[in-house]
Parts: C-alpha cells; structure tokens; sequence
C-alpha cells in the first residue's frame, strides 16, 4: 500500500510601518517605497465633470518584466505621489470601484527625476458586486459558504476539453469512458453556466469533450445545494462556467492543440460590447482517435467451487470521436435595470468504435474447444440545440433582483452497430464464412422545455428571500431495431430483441429559500415542493404510469470567527430520478457477455445529506476539511446474474431493482499552499463509503469504502515560464462479489508566455507513465469474471492560445498585471 505523509509547515511574519512627511498632498502609501529618486505625480478626475476620484488605487509596474514596484491611494482631492522610483520605465494604473481602469506609461532618468502625468480621467461604468476573495493574487481555489470554485487555467493550463478540467478538479473524477462522479459518486448533477445539461451517461460525456478549455471559466463543485437548485443529483452539482465576459469593442481569443495519437482540437472566441448591446459567441472543435486494449476473460464453476469451463477474450479496438460546438450569446439592456439575452449552443457529434475480440474457449483442464472472433463495428451520431431567452431586473445586485427564462432542448442520437462472429482454427487460421450477423440501429429523439421564474429581495437589512417557480417538461421516443443474418448469406430477418418506446416526464416545482444574519452567524433555510409525472410506454400497449410529490428541504449554519476562519454545518434532501435505461425492460447489449434488462416500475431514491465544513485562509493559503454522510431511500441496487441467457447466449444479466435505504459517508480534506510567487499547489483526500450510481456500466455494488487522493503543484520558474505537475490515485477497492484495482494518473506541463497575459505555448505529457488503465474482479459461486481496460490516454499535446482584447472592470477590481496602453491625452 502507498502512503502519502504531507507534513506543511508555515511561518508567518508580519511588519508594519508608515511615515507621512508633511509634503504637499500626495498618496497614501500601499507599502514601503523602493529605494531611488524618482517620483510620478499627478490627480485622478472623473471624465463627466472633472471632479476628482477619492481613494482611487494605483500601481506602478516595471514596463521590463511587469513586476509591482509600488502603489498607493488618492488623497480626497484626487492627488497623488509616488515616490522612490528609480530610472527606468514604468506602466502607472488607476483604478476605482465604478470606473474603468486607465494605463499610462512613463520614464524616470537621472536628468528627468520626476514625472507630472498630470489629470487622469476615469470613465464610469456600470458595477455589478459580486462576493468574491480578495488578495493580492488571484488564488487557485475560492472557499465560499455553499461550493469551492477552481480557476481553469490554474488546475489545468494545457487542458483540451472541459473534460480535461475537470479531470483536474479537487474531489472530481472522469473516467475513461468521460463519466463524471463527485466523491466516487456519479449521481451529480453537471449543469453549464449554471442551468442543467439535459444530456446524461454517454451523451454528456461526449458532449464534454466537444467544449474547448480555453473558453472554460472556472469550476464551480457545490457539495450540499439549497433548495433554491434543481434536486436531481445525490451527490451535489458541478458548475462548468464558460467565459463570457467582453471588452468594451472587440475582444476575442485563439486556442489549438494536437497530440501524438492523433487528436487535434481547435477553439476560437469572440466578443464585442458597446452600448446596451454585448455579443459574445464561441467556437470549438474536438477529435480523438485512440487504441483500446483488453481482456474479458471468465471462468465457470460447479457447485463445490472446481472449474467447468473457461472463456479467454482477448479486445483490440479504436475509438475516435469528434464534434463541432457553438456557443452565442446576446445581451441587450433595456434600462439601467433591465436587461434581456439570448443563449444559444449547438453541438454536432460522431464516432466510431470498432473492435476485434478474440474468443479462445476451454475445457475444465483448460483444453481447447473452439475459438472464433466478434468483429463490431459502431458509428454513431449526435446533434444538440439549446436556446435560452431571458429577461432580467436588477434593483439590488444579488440583493434584490427578478429574472425569468425560457429554455428548449432538442437532441437527436443515431446508433448503428454491425457484428460478425468468424470461425478460427486453432492455430488463429480461418475456419470458414463470417456467421451470426447482427445489425443494431438506435434512433432516439429529446426534447425538454424549461420555464423559470426567480425573485430576491430583503426583507431587512440582514434578511433576504429568495423564491421561484420552475416548469420541466421531457419527451424521449427511442427506436431500437435488431437484424441478424445466422448463416451470413445476406438473409436479414428481423429480431425480437427489437423494441420501441417513449417516455414523458413533467415537473412542477416551487422553492422558497431565507436567509439571516446574526452577528458573526450567517442562517439559510429553504423549502422545495416538487409534484412530478412520468409514462413509461412501450410499442406493445404496455404502459407504466407512476406519479409523486415530495418536499425538499435544506438548511445552512455558517460561524465566521474571522474573515479568514469558517465553520459550517448543512443539511439537504436530494432525488435522482430512474434513467430510461433503467426503466427500459428490453435486453440492451454493451458487449456480448454483459447486457442491461431495466425496470419500469423503479421509484426514485431520496436522499438525506448531512455535510459539516471547517475552512481556514490565510496569506500562506487554505485549509479545508469537509466531512459528510448520507442516507439513501428506495436506493437502486443492480442484481447480477452471472448464469442468464438472453436471446440464445450465456451472458450475465444486470438489473435493477429498490432496496429498503443505504448509508453513505467519508470526508474531504482540501488544502491549498502559495510560498510566494515561485511556487503554490493544491492538495485533496478524500474517504467515502461509495453509493453507486444504477446505471453505471462499470460499478457493480453500492457498498465500499474507498479513498483517493490528488496532489496538484505549480512552479513560476520566471516571469513567463511555469511548470505544473498534477498526480490523482484511488486505491483498491472491495465491493459486492468482486475488487477494484487501483487507479492512477499523472500530468505534466510546461506553459510559455509569449505576450504577457495575451499568447502562450504548452506542452502537456498526460499519462507520461502509462498507469491509467482500469481493471475489476467480480463473480458468484457460478462464474468469476475479470475485466481489464487500457484506454490509450498516453500522449503529448503541444498546445497555443491567444487572447486580443481584456474584459472590463465590472466586476470587483482584483489586482492584474497592468498591459501596454497607448498614452492618453
């Protein structure tokens, strides 16, 4: 067994000092002055009347490398000196809450010591406050009371896909197959720039890596949501927030990057705001081609546990996928308080997975019997559209606010399968025709129609409520066709694994949510009402109707001690609504031993989530230890039958079915490290007693322990030069009739400004190593099964990007690097 001993040692020291000559007016000092004898002065005004601009910040840069040289403040008239400086030249910032920033540059030399910039004109803009940590560098992970938020291009700076950010994420796991699971859970709901994705397992995953990483914001992972968010997932939400801010003009940006294993991604942004009208939209485009290997192999037993037969399969396959994604967004402001958008995105998918699998049977002396080869070849095709209009009122930033919103969903999902089975001798020779032919098509079309309305206003000065309306409606009608050709001679006759159905669901829901300051207490408590429908109907008449109402409750306790120190406790009541592949009662292959048979009369599990939380901030970084538990009812367990035959073969049969209730429980410890500006990192355990998500394909039990970790480490080895190093491993792992084996990953990469902030290049080495590869062990006392997966995730990716244009200061003014700017008038 591995062992990982952190052992973080800080050391904090503290100095502080002023002197304030009595000179004529000048600013504030933001720290000591450097050594020399220049100095810049001048006043900071208001471009509307000329009046000047108290407590406006400002900063000093060297031109040569950006680096701080000094800062300080604007006395109330608005004038300033900076003293100290020594020859050189310099970049001058003046900044101010409602303001758009201005840059000027300016020299310093022996005969010309001192600098006059003289009246520094701000222009108003409008500001939209928002909480958010301040310090004097943006920090890789923000601590709030209901969710941690990760900064893209700090967790992963040569990342392809949004995948590959979340790949990344503290307590965020994505497996091969691109399946996303939240402390080992993948019942969590993944939603983009805040509204739920309506694709779920295998869409969505494609779907995430058709998103480019350069136009992926931050990840925002929320563990225990109000009442005020949708209740699906049991395991939390993870936001993926897509840019979207603009400058005032033109702004857009470039990022492409290939591999050595024949992948290849593209993605291009582009913005533009004046007026009332901001126009920003997003391109991307994504391929990957990659080799799979791997066994299925099985051994048969007799009632005393001594062998019957054997089964060796051997699987050397390709998977490649691509997709085109789009993504507009308009916003168009009515009044100083209103403001209507559009969102539209578009995504356009395929794939190709074709594999020869090579089956070698044995007798109970492992003699030989037959051997034959599956050939399958799968194509499938995908296309999403999804367009949002909303209308939005603003009194009081998040204080007092009314928006409302329209959404439609539209995907259509193309599968077509063709297996053959080819006879072989012995000796791995052909043995006759291609035989067993089988033709599989999927047609299955989604449309899901949205209808929101939100409102927040305070009741008093620490009161606020928040309550709202939401209407969901959902239509699937799936297709499934099944031709085989037993002799392979080109007679096709239709198969009754063929099957169709469609399925409708409505939700109405409603929420109330108040919240309350008292001292150093902040106190939330919410309220969800759903009343829910859904039809399960087949293409025999049959039909499965099913109908509840439930109460969602939730409830928050936050301590702060100190603006550095949180403590917290929350409580809320989760769903995760039965999928149509556990609904589904038809025989679903996803390989020739394994198939699914679903349950429609399958109620929904209801969870109950206790989390409490311990955070700690300060200069050197933070600290957080978030330990939860959960209790599941009606949970969905999978009951595998390792002896089934379905249509003819012997295969092992997974169905699904409602157990009494299950407990669940574990810890997060997230840490986050900064040793000035040479080195930071970021660190995660995580323990849980895993809950498993019914329809995974790859989890056979709801009931382990396991635990991972994740060690993430950033080196600015210059100015323009960083080397980061991320490593992820999850241990071994018991489950109901079988094991996990352990699991690991490591990236590394090296990342070169070449413009400041504007142009870089990457290299990134994902799985240098060569480790991440899957493999589980699982069986009865009839069969034991053992399935192992290496995905071809091995490869070096060469990555640029190019950013024009900077988004205004609307937002709370941080810190940045000032960029060249031409000298104003």
């Amino acid at each position: 067994m591995k062992r990982i001993v952190f052992v973080l040692l800080a050391l904090v020291l503290a100095a502080a000092g002023s002197a304030q000559a009595q000179n004529p007016p000048q600013a504030r000092p933001s720290g000591p002055p450097p050594s020399g004898i220049g100095e810049v002065l001048g006043t900071v005004v208001d471009t509307a009347d000329k009046a000047p601009v108290a407590r406006a910040s400002l900063t000093v840069r060297s031109k040569a490398d950006s680096a701080l040289v000094t800062g300080g403040y604007t006395t109330p008239d608005g004038a300033f000196r900076l003293q100290g400086l020594r020859p050189g030249s310099y970049y001058l910032r003046a900044t101010s809450i409602g303001f758009k920033p201005r840059n000027y540059t300016f020299d310093i030399t022996e005969a010309a010591p001192r600098a006059n910039v003289g009246a520094i004109p701000l222009t108003r803009v409008a500001v939209n406050l928002q909480a958010v940590q301040v310090a004097g560098e943006r920090p890789m992970v923000v601590i709030e009371p209901d969710r941690n938020t990760y900064r893209a291009k700090d967790i992963a700076p040569a990342a392809a896909t949004a995948s590959d950010v979340l790949q990344a994420t503290p307590s965020v796991e994505v497996d091969a197959d691109g399946k996303v699971s939240l402390r080992g859970n993948e019942n969590v709901a993944i939603q983009i720039n805040g509204r739920p994705t309506p694709m779920k397992g295998t869409q969505l995953a494609a779907y995430l890596k058709q998103i480019p990483a350069n136009i992926v914001e931050r990840i925002e992972v929320v563990p225990n949501p109000s009442a005020k968010y949708d209740p699906e997932g049991m395991a939390g939400i993870i936001n993926v927030v897509l840019k979207a801010n603009t400058d005032l003009g033109v702004s857009g940006g470039l990022n492409t990057g290939f591999a050595n294993a024949g992948r290849f991604n593209a993605g291009t942004n582009l913005g533009y705001q004046a007026g009332k009208l901001t126009l920003f939209g997003t391109y991307g485009f994504n391929s990957d081609d990659r080799g799979i290997i791997g066994l299925n192999n099985r051994e048969r037993l007799d009632p005393v546990g001594s062998p019957l037969s054997y089964t060796n399969q051997d699987i050397d396959g390709r998977n490649s996928n691509a997709g085109h994604n789009f993504t507009g967004n308009v916003d168009y402001k009515l009044t100083d308080k209103d403001v209507i958008s559009n969102a539209l995105s578009f995504n356009r998918r395929h794939a190709n997975d074709g594999a020869l699998a090579g089956y070698t049977e044995l007798d109970a002396s492992q003699g030989f019997l037959d051997r034959y080869v599956i050939d399958r070849n799968n194509k499938s095709t995908g296309l999403m559209v999804d367009e949002a209009v909303s209308w939005k009122r603003t009194l009081v930033p998040r204080k007092n606010e009314l928006s409302t919103e329209i959404r439609f969903n539209r995907a259509r999902d193309k599968d077509n399968t063709l297996l053959w089975r080819d006879p072989q001798n012995q000796d791995g020779t052909t043995a006759g025709p291609a035989v067993e032919g089988e033709r599989d098509s999927t047609n299955a079309l989604t449309r899901q129609l949205t209808a929101q309305l939100d409102y927040t206003r305070p009741l008093t000065a620490k009161t606020k409520l928040e309550t709202g309306l939401k209407e969901t409606g959902r239509w699937l009608d799936r297709e499934f066709l099944v031709a085989k050709d037993a002799l392979g001679d080109g007679s096709w006759l239709p198969s009754n694994l063929s099957n169709n159905f469609t399925f409708d669901e409505h939700v109405h829901a409603g929420y109330g949510v108040l919240s309350q300051s008292v001292g150093k207490f902040d106190l939330q408590g919410g309220l969800r009402a759903e009343w829910a429908n859904r039809t399960f109907d087949l293409a025999n008449d049959q039909s499965y109707p099913y109908s509840y109402h439930a109460l969602f409750p939730s409830g928050v306790v936050m301590y702060k001690p100190s603006e550095q120190t949180q403590i917290k406790a929350s409580y809320s009541r989760r769903i995760r609504r039965p999928g149509t592949q556990e609904l589904n009662p038809f025989p679903v292959f996803f390989d020739q031993q394994n198939v699914f048979i679903g349950n429609p009369k399958l109620n929904p599990e209801y969870t109950d989530a206790i989390e409490l939380g311990f955070s700690k901030s300060g200069q050197l970084g933070s600290l957080q230890l978030s330990p939860f538990y959960r209790r599941t009812k009606d949970v969905v367990r999978v009951n595998i039958n390792t002896a089934d035959t379905v249509d003819g073969r012997e295969v092992t049969s997974i169905s699904f079915e409602n157990l009494d209730n299950a407990n669940s429980w574990g810890t997060d410890l997230n840490g986050s490290l900064r040793l000035g500006p040479k080195f930071s990192g970021f660190g995660g355990l995580n323990v849980f007693k895993m809950v498993t998500d019914g329809g995974s394909q790859s989890a056979l039990s709801s009931n382990a322990i396991g635990w991972s970790y994740r060690l993430n480490v950033t080196s600015q080895v210059n100015p323009t030069v960083t080397l980061q190093a991320n490593y992820w491993y999850r241990a071994p792992m018991n489950i109901e009739k079988g094991r996990f084996s352990a699991m690991q990953m490591t990236n590394i990469t090296l990342r070169k400004k070449l413009d400041g902030d504007n142009m870089s290049v990457a290299v990134r080495f994902t799985d240098p190593f060569d480790t991440m590869k899957f493999r589980i062990k699982a069986g009865d006392d009839n069969l034991t099964q053992i399935t192992a997966r290496k995905f071809g995730v091995r490869s070096t990716w060469v990555t640029f990007q190019w950013n024009y244009g900077q988004a205004p200061k609307i937002r709370p003014p941080r810190e940045e690097p000032a960029q060249p700017a031409p000298v104003f008038p």
